[in-house]
């Protein structure tokens, strides 16, 4: 492990005064009850990462939390719809995350509004392992809670602005305040515009360019002497961004037709707590509204070959009542019991239209190319040729899901003597979907020599198909407490949802439409589909059992050292594992369900603090490997799990000079650097990204009022690619960002 060390200057150097935001654990109060409850149990890997960390390494989204966390890894690609995630070896490019995200106790209804500007964000809380018994369903890998800042931490105004290079400007504003001690309001807004880091050689123009803005608006109250308390966040996020700037290995991005992706995500949650007794009642209620729309080149050639438009408007309503008991305990005191019980409940209701557009090139290559090999198949003479009237014609696509989540829980937590805690929970998950869709297109067609002319065909598929199904979530766990040392060993199962392939239908209808074509001409015709439309409209759920043990020791060394260190070992069998395929002879793409998979590795986290020094480093390991996976042409099993790192880490090293003065406060220098790889690009492992290591640095410089600071990002430019695919039989990929750099003032007033 290597650590970079900043050298010392002769300086005047003095006790750091106390922080007008603290990252004292102690100091925190997570609000949510499920939140608190995992913090409080010892039998969990998990990652804290404070304010001061966030601010001095430009943390400014979830995914810049890949290998801070071991073994997370969220790849910045495509758009901010693109928001995948690989925990522990599991995850999949599309559909549902295998990470549960919530933000100021609000669960996110889906991982399209994961990816978004973090701003005035007080601490951020990863659990790792599944967290199903408490969470539900797609939290196979763990959770992320990010607690943004609030009037009760801190009074006044805060605000920031930071450029960078490629115009990267940002400015953030927030206002903080409590009319009386009871009461918290603040409001804050955020705007970030970025040219982007790559050209689309086609005409010149921004391939990945972007313009965010957000506000969110908290108000609070809580009442100490009684302990009722209730808050209410409501924020909204706009995107619009040019997207999925990807291309052919040793080229540029260069294609013609527009990819771009827009958003508008709100989000209202309000929370009430009150006592019953001993026993503590919280109840938690959201609505969550999300219209996007992505356009895409899905050749992403300069040629005309189809595009895809896909506008979706989601509504989510959800309530969860937690009871979480006082502590009761037996005769001679020896054993303490307390529980944490919950009911559930959620609606969601999304309807999406992506018409498919194929062009000339398309219509030549994809439909009469195979349409015409169809006619010498049969037996026609070679001057008999099809065309088409029109130069493009549109597949219209329309889905309309409807989705109920009902659920159960209950965990008990025993604590034997001064040293034992034993928890045991156990949750009834329901989940209902019912999938109604239509996909359909006309086109005209000629056949040379004939009196065959501008004749129309038309296809349609069309279906209303429901999808439930039940999962017991249990877990076990056992933990041993002694002074700073803690040792755990745990046994839990976790799923991640199922659903239906609505990407497909394009490339459905496309077949259909060349089937139905030939029929018309009285022509036999085998499809060039190499699957069955009746066995890919659903997938299933994943489950997953994760066995583990870990440790964590906390050492305070007289008054000025500091050790913490976490250490787990895990052993996940993964069945129903739903990977993200491209079918062989289409040009759409499916989840499917990959058989069994199995995922062994380590997690290793540590962190010393000696008077203004700080050194942290966390790593992960992950062996993750089918067992059982053929895809009906070839087996994969003992092929590692694709797009999932085997290595990540982290480390960082922080010197702060505490200057004894009125306006300078504090001087920090911090180097670091997050490294991952390899990550295997498909099931066959022929194609990878070799291991490789991003270099950062950052200076800062804390007066009265202002922190000024100077960074720099992936300083020794590595070159690396962070997504790579084949579509229509072309490897397609993206490439990571090269150097970055800025600065960024902060008023704290």
């Amino acid at each position: 492990m290597l650590f970079v060390f900043a050298s010392t200057a002769n300086s005047s150097v003095s006790e750091a005064p106390s922080a007008e935001i603290s990252d004292t654990i102690a100091q925190i109060e997570v609000r949510d009850i499920r939140q608190s409850t995992v913090k409080q149990s010892m039998a969990v890997a998990s990652t804290f990462v404070g304010m001061q960390k966030i601010d001095g390494q430009l943390i400014n989204a979830a995914k810049d939390f890949s290998a801070i966390v071991p073994n997370l890894y969220m790849p910045d690609y495509g758009s901010r719809m693109t928001s995948s995630i690989y925990l522990r070896g599991m995850g999949a490019r599309i559909d549902n995350p295998v990470m549960g995200m919530y933000v100021d106790g609000i669960g996110l209804a889906g991982k399209n509004s994961y990816d978004f500007d973090l701003f005035d964000l007080r601490r951020v809380d990863v659990f790792r392992g599944p967290q199903g018994t408490l969470f539900g369903k797609n939290t196979i890998g763990g959770v992320m809670n990010l607690m943004t800042l609030s009037a009760f931490e801190f009074t006044g105004l805060r605000a920031s602005v930071s450029y960078g290079n490629r115009q990267d400007a940002k400015a953030t504003v927030g206002y903080y305040a409590k009319p009386n001690d009871k009461t918290g309001v603040s409001f804050s807004c955020n705007y970030h515009h970025c040219d982007g880091f790559f050209r689309n050689a086609y005409d010149g123009s921004k391939a990945d360019a972007i313009d965010e803005a957000s506000t969110r608006l908290k108000v609070g109250w809580r009442d100490s002497g009684t302990g009722r308390e209730f808050n209410n966040v409501i924020s909204y996020n706009f995107t619009r961004q040019q997207g999925f700037p990807y291309h052919f290995a040793g080229q540029q991005v260069n294609h013609n037709d527009e990819c771009s992706y827009l958003r508008h995500n709100l989000v209202e949650g309000f929370s009430l707590s009150i006592p019953v007794g001993q026993s503590t009642l919280q109840s938690t209620t959201s609505y969550q509204l999300l219209l996007d729309r992505m356009k895409m080149d899905q050749d992403y050639m300069p040629l005309s070959y189809f595009t895809l438009m896909q506008q979706q408007q989601e509504h989510y309503l959800s309530e969860e009542l937690v009871l979480r008991t006082g502590t009761y305990y037996t005769a001679d005191k020896r054993v303490r019991w307390h529980s944490v019980n919950g009911l559930t409940a959620s609606y969601r209701y999304n309807n999406m239209t992506a018409p498919v557009t194929f062009m000339q090139d398309g219509i030549d290559s994809l439909i009469l190319k195979n349409a015409n090999n169809g006619l010498r198949s049969a037996g026609f003479a070679d001057n008999i040729l099809i065309s088409l009237t029109e130069q493009s014609f549109v597949i219209s696509s329309d889905f309309l899901t409807n989705s109920v989540n009902l659920a159960a829980y209950h965990t008990s937590y025993l604590n034997f003597g001064e040293h034992w805690l034993l928890e045991a929970g156990l949750r009834l998950d329901f989940e209902y979907m019912k999938f109604r869709y239509l996909s359909k297109g006309t086109l005209h067609y000629n056949i040379s020599g004939t009196t065959v002319n501008n004749r129309p065909v038309s296809s349609r598929v069309e279906g209303n198909d429901p999808l439930s199904y039940i999962e017991l979530l249990p877990r076990v766990a056992i933990s041993y407490n002694r002074n700073d040392l803690t040792v755990y060993a745990s046994v839990a199962e976790g799923y991640k949802a199922g659903g239906f392939n609505n990407q497909l239908f394009s490339d459905i209808l496309q077949n259909q439409l060349m089937k139905d074509m030939m029929q018309d001409m009285g022509v036999e015709f085998s499809t060039t589909q190499d699957y069955k439309v009746s066995e890919v409209i659903t997938y299933k759920p994943e489950r997953c059992l994760n066995f583990e043990v870990g440790t964590r020791w906390r050492r305070l060394i007289g008054d000025r050292h500091t050790w913490q260190s976490q250490l787990a070992l895990y052993e996940l069998e993964v069945f129903n594992q739903q990977l993200t395929t491209f079918p062989q002879k289409g040009t759409g793409r499916m989840m499917t369900n990959a058989g069994h998979s199995r995922s062994m590795g380590a997690e290793f986290s540590v962190q010393y603090n000696y008077k203004g020094l700080e050194l942290a480093a966390a790593y992960g390991y992950t062996h993750a490997t089918f067992t059982r996976y053929y895809n009906g042409r070839q087996d994969f099993a003992g092929k590692f799990v694709p797009y999932a790192p085997q290595h990540t880490l982290h480390a960082s090293a922080t010197y702060t000079f505490s200057f004894d003065h009125d306006i300078v406060r504090q001087l920090s220098l911090n180097v670091n650097t997050n490294a991952l790889g390899p990550v295997y690009w498909n099931e066959e492992n022929t194609e990878k990204q070799d291991f490789y290591a991003l270099f950062n640095a950052n200076i800062s410089l804390k007066m009265k009022y202002l922190t000024l600071q100077l960074w720099g990002k992936n300083l020794t430019q590595t070159s690396y690619n962070v997504f790579r695919f084949v579509s229509m039989g072309n490897s397609l990929m993206q490439s990571g960002k090269p150097l970055q750099f800025g600065g960024k003032l902060t008023v704290d007033i």
